[in-house]
């Protein structure tokens, strides 16, 4: 009877102390330091529960006065990414070593083999959980600054023009057995940077006699405009590097030139963007939702010996999420419609990648997308102009994104009005400037859906070459 009681006494006491060891553990998850300040080192407890207040007010005072834009554009400062690498770091060590201690304070010697077994593995486990997003969250970290310092210049934001960021958007494609680059896309991209408003100019690739700014040596080279295509002004610049004395990209240079005499407005930065490439950046952000109004050759077309390609298959209408290979061939097929159609396409595409890019797939897939952006990008932005347009990339998201096409019949590409382009660039960056209409309550959709089956082809939708169209008017993304 005795020995009865006796057992009961230690199986109960087996089970304080088995519970005693999980609290243990769970209060050194929830509340670092708070184990050692109950039944173990005080001084180390105090230390590590002051840590987490200072670490909590702190946070919450630096959101309280940077705000969310402050901290985005803090996350391009060198030395705010370095800090807080090492923080997570050294507080990653120090949380782990504090699991350590609260295993050791539940005292597992003691414990029956069953529970000296549970209690390990799942200090373990949580060990693993804070050491996992620790260790993913500072490798990110380096990442990013991997890639800003390989992709962007050091320096301040060039003058604003009229409170915008100008900058040129340029698809080369290179490759398909090709010598050097042809900048198949060209599109300008004026920026509001208070309030993230777009507006995106594109130029034809076929449009000659593009000129260049006065005292410029191309100017001097060209007086009459340069004589072949524009496509070709890239490729130019790249290979008399002598006319653009000190800059790393001549080609691009060159392009820029010609872009803003032709729009009559500044050029501040530019980005290139290899065709060859775009497939895996796409991929990256795991594909883009749009809908195809017309089904589109993959393939197709000549080549520049005159060779007609094979057809190889077909992007078919509908709404769809494309897949790197299919976004490519949506921006560039023209096998069975013209220039002008792909243009209104690869604006479309532009679109599609912004929506794609919400925060939580680009954390998620930050290693992969800085991967193939280093693959496919050339920029001049400095670090200082992409932190001043990361903090309005809310914004832009929220509203409509404005397009300007001069395509026929607004321009002869062969002999272009440069009086009624600049007026019309003009014009749509005053129409930017004014407020957004309230917009007026709208019936519901439901029978109107019904009656847009017969959706138009990309060459006849909404867009008026020349004109002012909201991207969302042109393109469908659901």
């Amino acid at each position: 009877m005795q020995s009865g009681k006796l057992a009961d006494v230690a199986r109960k006491s087996e089970r304080v102390r088995f519970r005693r060891a999980l609290v243990l553990l769970a209060m050194t998850l929830v509340l670092p330091g708070s184990a050692q300040l109950m039944c173990g080192n005080k001084v180390v407890g105090r230390a590590a529960l002051r840590i987490v207040g200072l670490l909590m007010v702190g946070a919450l005072v630096v959101y309280w006065i940077e705000g969310k834009e402050g901290l985005l554009e803090l996350g391009f400062e060198s030395w705010a990414l370095v800090s807080l690498q090492t923080g997570i770091v050294v507080l990653g060590l120090c949380w782990l070593a504090l699991f350590m201690d609260a295993w050791r304070l539940g005292r597992p010697p003691e414990l029956v083999r069953s529970h000296r077994l549970t209690v390990s593995v799942l200090s373990l486990v949580l060990m693993a959980l804070v050491a996992t997003p620790a260790a993913y969250s500072a490798n990110l970290i380096q990442t990013h600054r991997d890639f800003l310092e390989r992709t962007f210049t050091d320096g301040g934001i060039r003058d604003l023009y009229k409170g915008r960021l100008n900058i040129l958007l340029l698809g080369g494609d290179g490759g398909d057995n090709r010598e050097g680059i042809r900048t198949d896309s060209i599109t300008l991209a004026s920026i509001d940077v208070s309030n993230g408003k777009t507006v995106l100019f594109s130029l034809p690739r076929n449009m000659q006699y593009a000129q260049f700014p006065p005292g410029t040596p191309m100017d001097a080279k060209f007086p009459n405009g340069f004589p072949d295509f524009f496509f070709g002004i890239y490729t130019y610049g790249a290979e008399h590097p002598e006319l653009f004395r000190g800059a790393k990209d001549p080609g691009a240079l060159a392009v820029q030139q010609a872009v803003a005499q032709t729009l009559g407005i500044p050029v501040h930065y530019y980005a290139l963007v290899n065709l060859a490439g775009f497939e895996n950046l796409v991929n990256a952000l795991g594909g883009v939702t749009l809908r195809v109004e017309q089904r589109l050759p993959i393939g197709g077309g000549k080549n520049l010996q005159g060779v007609t390609m094979p057809i190889r298959g077909w992007i078919e209408p509908g709404l769809q999420k494309l897949s790197g290979y299919k976004a490519l061939w949506y921006a560039r097929s023209r096998a069975t419609s013209d220039d002008y159609a792909r243009i209104t396409r690869q604006k479309c595409v532009m679109g599609a990648i912004l929506r794609a890019a919400d925060p939580g797939t680009i954390l998620l897939k930050y290693s992969k997308l800085t991967s193939a952006s280093r693959q496919v990008l050339t920029t001049d932005l400095s670090i200082d102009a992409v932190q001043r347009l990361i903090g309005v990339v809310d914004d832009a998201k929220k509203q409509k994104m404005v397009s300007v096409q001069f395509i026929p019949p607004a321009i002869n590409p062969a002999s272009p009005d440069l009086s009624y382009i600049r007026a019309q660039v003009q014009k749509a960056l005053l129409a930017a400037e004014q407020p957004d209409p309230t917009p007026a309550p709208q019936p519901s959709a439901t029978p109107k859906k019904k009656k847009q089956k017969a959706t138009p082809t990309p060459a006849a939708i909404k867009a008026t070459p020349g004109e002012a169209t909201a991207l969302d008017d042109t393109c469908r993304y659901s």
